[in-house]
């Protein structure tokens, strides 16, 4: 689109354009080309920036309201170059001066509808990117569809390359570790080691030996030299779970090493250059922790630089059939086990129930329904599986704040578990799929009598 009121500069730019291979539309009104905006998609637009009618300035601002991605090119006379700059300032292209030269435009108008065309392909993959993640329900070995899972989705992606800690938060059982490996999967080190660290699962004398190493000697019973995780991680990834469990005197150290992007081998001297990214996961409420003195405030703002929250199971009640329905058919694949076919509406009934322990309780229950059959044909056994949320709420007093709610659904869930393993400390940690620390540290918190079980168990 050409702009100008000049009919004999108008016409001599419309013969050189269609010379040059392009089909020009001139125009010596400005509205009259602006209507034309509307109507047409240009590749660019030349206009004068002397105009009776409307000026280019104005000129300019109209059409980039209409289209955005319009490349406005100004031709100014020697006098105008100041308002030119002006116009730059305000979304114009470029401006060229008068006598315009051929080979000038030539070349300004292929870079500005290179610009144009490749700004209009990013929109168009953007938005077919938008279109394809609304629709997808797996990613990285997460499952659900639900927009709160999108969201978690988008946000990996974006923070997958960058190499500065992440600070993962989450109730038990909601996946923390798959986004975990997905950072891994889709950041710089995909091809290096991925090592993850169970906090609550270490003995608190053995950590620092295992995150930092050891060289020979250095405490008795080292009798060789031992590589850290930090150190074998090398380039990668290194997972830390459960961080809330790490004692007071290693958090301090990991602070350190955070800090100073280096450490050293317990008994050693010599620092080793830390080059793994550092991922750390909690299930609690660091903030509370720190309050409480069980945590460090200045590691938590070093650990907390880019925060991920992984939603709860209840927040998106929608992908419970999604997530029925894929652990049904992965347990049926299974080879050892034959399963019937998931009965109708079955995966659509777990909507009810309040799910404590996330997606992994709603895994096991799966599979214990793969193995003793779906709800009708327990129903003689009512002790399989933990109580609906409604028959739980029932049983509420009224006005019982959520916090105690949920606490009543823990431990509810818990004596569940530790009736059906008999009090088995091991067997009911490998079906919740959490440490024996934790398992204990829920058991004192709620003041579940342990020995009691196992007397039913026997």
């Amino acid at each position: 689109m050409v702009v100008d009121d000049d009919l004999y500069l108008l016409s001599a730019l419309r013969q050189t354009l269609t010379l040059g291979g392009y089909r020009a539309e001139t125009f010596t009104s400005p509205r009259q080309a602006l209507a034309s905006v509307e109507q047409y998609d240009y590749a660019a637009a030349l206009a004068d920036i002397r105009m009776p009618e409307m000026s280019g300035m104005e000129l300019l601002q109209a059409a980039l309201a209409k289209d955005p991605d319009l490349p406005v090119i100004l031709i100014t006379g020697h006098g105008d170059v100041t308002m030119a700059v002006e116009a730059i300032k305000k979304g114009a292209y470029h401006f060229l001066q008068k006598p315009v030269d051929d080979d000038i435009i030539f070349a300004t108008l292929a870079r500005a509808i290179e610009r144009r065309r490749l700004v209009l392909e990013n929109r168009r993959l953007e938005r077919q990117m938008l279109v394809s993640r609304q629709g997808r329900t797996q990613f990285c070995g997460l499952l659900g569809g639900h927009p709160l899972m999108l969201e978690l989705y988008a946000q990996i992606e974006a923070i997958a390359p960058e190499k500065d800690p992440v600070l993962i938060a989450g109730e038990t059982g909601v996946g923390k570790e798959l986004v975990a490996q997905a950072l891994h999967r889709l950041g710089p080190g995909e091809n290096a080691p991925y090592v993850a660290v169970n906090m609550g699962a270490m003995p608190a004398e053995m950590i620092e030996s295992e995150l930092f190493g050891h060289e020979k000697g250095a405490f008795t019973g080292a009798t060789a030299k031992k590589i850290g995780k930090f150190e074998y991680a090398g380039v990668g990834t290194l997972f830390l779970d459960e961080i809330c469990s790490m004692p007071l005197h290693v958090q301090a150290k990991l602070l350190r090493v955070l800090e100073e992007r280096a450490f050293t081998r317990l008994g050693g001297n010599a620092l080793i250059p830390l080059q793994s990214r550092v991922i750390a996961a909690t299930n609690r409420d660091l903030v509370a922790e720190i309050n409480k003195g069980n945590f460090r405030e200045d590691l938590y703002f070093r650990l907390n630089v880019l925060p991920v929250t992984v939603p709860p199971l209840r927040q998106r009640r929608s992908d419970i059939p999604l997530l029925a329905e894929h652990f049904w058919r992965e347990y049926s694949a299974d080879g050892r086990h034959v399963c019937r076919p998931m009965p109708p509406g079955w995966a659509r009934a777990l909507l009810e129930r309040g799910w404590p322990g996330n997606v992994r309780e709603l895994r096991n229950y799966v599979r214990r329904a793969c193995v003793l059959g779906t709800k009708e044909e327990v129903a003689a056994k009512p002790e399989d599986s933990p109580p609906a949320l409604a028959e739980v709420a029932s049983e509420t007093p009224p006005g019982l704040p959520w916090k105690a709610f949920m606490e009543r659904q823990e431990r509810t869930y818990l004596e569940e578990v530790l009736k059906e393993s008999g009090g088995q400390v091991n067997l009911a940690c490998q079906r919740m799929e959490i440490s024996r620390k934790s398992l204990y540290d829920k058991i004192n918190k709620y003041q579940i009598d342990l020995g009691a079980f196992r007397c039913k168990g026997k």
